[in-house]
């Protein structure tokens, strides 16, 4: 009984086991146009045919997993409305992308990993992730709207871009056919005054206020109300923000004087388990600091900051356990 890949609508890769293939003494495969077998044998491929019909013996051939792959071209569209940048303004940013699957080995490595359905939008996600939120978004937003209001500037930094995320594509075995970006520098965005000086940009919520005001009242009036508002918004998440770092300090105060508590005197086996414990919040912290400078929680400063107070505590808490227990 020969297998075909019935698959979900924008799904570009999908694994199955050996068990869930039919068939007892040979197994058979039927790719259509555009569409690959790959059989691996724990985590390695070992055979890889295009459209047709492809007929296994399940005793000489033995794999352990079958991925299904669409090599046709497909297309990412994603629009970020709103990066805030160094003066406060901010600026949208639209990129289309074009790619194909051509290395197996990789997207099965470094790109689908434990996922049953590779789905393009997993591809999106992953490169807004790994590419743009990491290496992307924290250079332009140390740029103005001085240098975006530049042609030259906006080529050299597509460009850039470009590389950037075609190198990583590269990594997940994918081909990146063409790349288009175009960037919303308009004069509403150069006239908007920065209203905090965290990285995350709020100007776009207090346009878009003013905007709802002046379509819903002709006074002006509910302008106001709408733009008062949000300013109060603004400052109430600044001081939430701030308590959030005021507690972090607090916490990484009690820890410091823990660990100096320590260093002065041997560690007891409940000390030695208190500090393991220890060890173990503070990398769960650093992955909460991460996620929330990647969702732009975070300015970029502070970011660098902890991870830096992170990365020296573990250090020393990793080195005095491994002096006590050696």
């Amino acid at each position: 009984m020969e297998m075909g890949w019935k698959r979900e609508a924008n799904v570009i890769a999908e694994r199955f086991y050996s068990g869930e293939i039919p068939g007892f003494l040979t197994k058979e495969f039927v790719a259509k146009d555009g569409e690959f077998v790959v059989l691996e044998k724990e985590n390695d491929i070992f055979l890889e045919r295009g459209p047709g019909k492809l007929v296994i013996s399940s005793f000489l051939d033995a794999f352990t997993d079958v991925i299904m792959v669409d090599k046709t071209e497909k297309t990412l569209v994603h629009d970020i409305k709103s990066i805030c940048l160094t003066d406060g303004k901010s600026i949208g940013m639209k990129f289309t992308i074009s790619f194909r699957i051509f290395n197996s080995d990789h997207l099965s490595k470094n790109l689908m990993g434990e996922r049953r359905k590779l789905f393009i939008s997993d591809v999106l996600d992953e490169t807004m992730s790994c590419v743009m939120c990491r290496n992307i978004l924290p250079k332009i937003q140390k740029r103005s709207i001085k240098d975006f209001a530049k042609d030259e500037f906006r080529e050299k930094i597509k460009s850039s871009i470009e590389t950037c995320i075609k190198k990583k594509f590269k990594d997940w075995g994918l081909l990146m056919a063409s790349m288009s970006i175009n960037f919303d520098v308009r004069e509403e965005a150069c006239l908007t005054a920065a209203s905090s000086s965290e990285t995350t940009c709020v100007s776009e919520a207090k346009t878009q206020a003013m905007s709802a005001g002046e379509e819903d009242a002709t006074s002006g009036l509910e302008g106001e109300r709408r733009e008062r508002e949000v300013r109060m918004e603004l400052e109430k998440k600044q001081m939430q923000r701030d308590m959030e770092e005021a507690i972090e300090a607090l916490e990484l105060k009690e820890v410091q004087e823990k660990e100096k508590e320590l260093k002065e005197s041997g560690l007891s086996e409940s000390q030695t388990s208190e500090l393991e414990e220890e060890l173990e919040n503070l990398k769960k912290a650093k992955e909460v600091t991460e996620r929330k400078f990647y969702k732009k929680e975070l300015s970029e400063d502070a970011f660098e900051r902890m991870m830096e107070d992170f990365e020296k505590r573990i250090i020393e808490i990793e080195a005095r356990l491994k002096k006590e227990k050696g």
